[in-house]
């Protein structure tokens, strides 16, 4: 994800907006306001499904940061998600400590 993006390249959505829109098939040319003046798209080989693994980790790092590691207000994706092993590894041991 990029830490900014000039204001002219596509429409900005919120993290949770930009989910739904990609889930939904309509995640094309999206900029995403992550807070604190940053912004993320589809700006990397994986495209808008790499733009969508990134934004639900951002969401569940965002959650566990102020939650104390409380992991139930993260709903699971509608589909199967691929994820990296490195990533996956992250993820098990956050469920584990939950």
């Amino acid at each position: 994800m990029r830490a900014s993006l000039p204001a002219s390249d596509g429409p900005v959505v919120g993290v949770d907006e930009a989910i739904r829109l990609i889930e939904a098939g309509q995640g094309e040319g999206l900029r995403v306001d992550l807070g604190g003046g940053r912004y993320a798209s589809a700006d990397t080989p994986r495209g808008t499904d790499g733009l969508l693994q990134r934004l639900r980790g951002h969401k569940m790092l965002t959650a566990l940061s102020q939650d104390g590691g409380d992991l139930s207000r993260l709903k699971p994706p509608a589909t199967e998600v691929t994820v990296a092993p490195a990533v996956r590894e992250i993820l098990d041991a956050a469920m584990r400590k939950a």
